[in-house]
């Protein structure tokens, strides 16, 4: 199995424009070169087009976006070049990847939180493998970590296929998850109440990876 490096990719929830880029300003100034947007609190086209004024904005930084409440085929028929990554939720079958129009890497659900759970999870993640760029998986619910053995036992039904983890992630419990996982997408252990990303914060849980 390949070496696998662990990567920080914060989540910033939406709430206003100034807010995104604000958000990407800090995370350029901890090195971090990747984020998703996701909008609890603004609809999908608020968070594509604020996506795209990023990337004209902030060129060198990899935008990603997970658009709630738009079905996972409806998000895969997007044909939008500057959109870097898509994170969807739920999971889907390898009919849907024969319609997919989106470009950029695609994140998606593996025995993910408020999805229905495979009932064999073998299986689940040899389908993620011809489904997905990366399978993405989580804890029970928001800000809960994933169990190590659930991560552990999918890594090992992955093999090398690169997979990310979606909730729950801190300082506390990082460094576990090295060498399982290539991704961790970060938000609550991370960001105060009115959604800011707290740069100390960012910093002190890209340290416990170095």
């Amino acid at each position: 199995m390949k070496k696998i490096k662990i990567e920080i990719i914060p989540v910033i929830h939406m709430v206003n424009q100034e807010q995104v880029f604000r958000n990407i300003e800090i995370c350029i100034s901890c090195g971090i070169d990747k984020v998703f947007l996701i909008n609890h609190e603004v609809t999908t086209s608020d968070i594509l087009s604020t996506a795209l004024k990023a990337k004209k904005i902030f060129p060198e930084m990899w935008v990603g976006i997970n658009m709630l409440g738009m079905k996972t085929t409806d998000a895969l028929s997007i044909d939008e070049p500057l959109i870097d990554g898509l994170w969807c939720d739920a999971s889907i079958s390898i009919k849907d990847v024969v319609d997919r129009n989106f470009k950029g890497m695609f994140f998606g659900g593996l025995a993910f939180k408020y999805q229905k759970q495979p009932k064999d999870l073998k299986l689940a993640c040899i389908e993620a493998t011809l489904t997905t760029d990366v399978a993405t998986t989580s804890g029970p619910g928001t800000a809960k970590p994933a169990a190590i053995e659930k991560i552990k036992i999918i890594r090992d039904h992955l093999g090398d296929h690169p997979m990310a983890i979606a909730s729950g992630v801190s300082v506390d419990n990082i460094e576990s998850y090295i060498g399982l996982a290539d991704y961790l997408l970060v938000a609550s252990s991370i960001t105060d109440d009115n959604e800011f990303i707290i740069e100390e914060k960012l910093k002190e849980l890209k340290n416990k990876i170095k």
